[in-house]
């Protein structure tokens, strides 16, 4: 493989997030490290998502078009194909990184050969709240949010068949060698969209092959049983119901309101 030494490939697969799009781009040209390409699949959007995209003028920005929707994980893939880099950084089209997320990533696993990956904790934004929940990591975990996700490029992909891609990728092929390491500072913002349309959670129905393939991945224990009954929630309950469980489940947790975060990151576009 020929990688662009310390280059690192952001790539991010949009569809219709033309609400989002253009800070999540602006978070990533405005990272403190500077050697990145960033690759991006529009999967056939149908409101403005490409047009803004197209608005940018920046090298490092390399845009691909589908004409049929491929899926985000086949669009991952894609793009996976494409990534010169030495790293991969993973993007969602609508969330937001902290400007030196990349540089503090990379300084890591330069420091550390041996570890293959690592995420950072990450402040869950709830829109229709507008309130910040901050979900705590720290060493070496299964899994950390799939937007804060930097790995070596070693001829990884996704596997599609799966529901919940992105934690089989995380879990079963990553983890596979070598557990993922948690940065513990909070350098992602992943948003929770009032029409909670980018929770892949929500794509999750309860059949027999997503059952197997969900205990394949999550083992059979209380906390996989906690866990799918959260996407039952998530799926099937008022949003009430479950603000009032986020409430109970993450009791501890630091949170900010929207108002007090902007002044506390100033440098952070919300």
């Amino acid at each position: 493989m020929n990688n662009s030494t310390g280059m690192v490939s952001i790539i991010l697969v949009t569809y219709n997030a033309e609400k989002f799009i253009f800070q999540t781009i602006e978070s990533c040209l405005n990272q403190s490290y500077e050697n990145t390409e960033i690759l991006i699949l529009d999967n056939a959007s149908s409101d403005k998502t490409l047009e803004i995209l197209k608005t940018f003028n920046d090298q490092r920005i390399n845009i691909f078009e589908k004409e049929k929707n491929i899926g985000p994980y086949a669009g991952l893939n894609f793009l996976l194909d494409q990534a010169k880099g030495e790293y991969i950084a993973i993007q969602d089209h609508d969330d937001i990184w902290f400007p030196e997320k990349i540089e503090k990533q990379i300084e890591f696993l330069d420091k550390n050969q041996q570890i293959l990956a690592c995420g950072t904790e990450t402040f869950y934004y709830y829109e229709k709240r507008e309130i910040f929940l901050l979900d705590k990591c720290q060493g070496f975990v299964d899994f950390v949010n799939h937007t804060s996700l930097v790995f070596r490029n070693n001829e990884f992909r996704y596997d599609t068949s799966y529901v919940l891609a992105d934690e089989y990728f995380e879990r079963k092929v990553l983890g596979k060698n070598s557990k993922i390491f948690c940065i513990s500072e909070p350098l992602t913002i992943h948003r929770i969209r009032n029409d909670g349309n980018n929770l892949s959670h929500s794509r999750f129905s309860f059949t027999k092959k997503n059952l197997k393939d969900f205990f394949e991945i999550n083992g059979f224990s209380v906390r996989a049983i906690l866990y799918i009954g959260s996407l039952l929630l998530v799926k099937y309950f008022n949003e009430k119901i479950v603000w009032f469980i986020i409430n109970i489940i993450k009791i501890k947790s630091k949170r900010i309101s929207k108002h007090k975060f902007a002044l506390k990151y100033p440098e952070i576009i919300t």
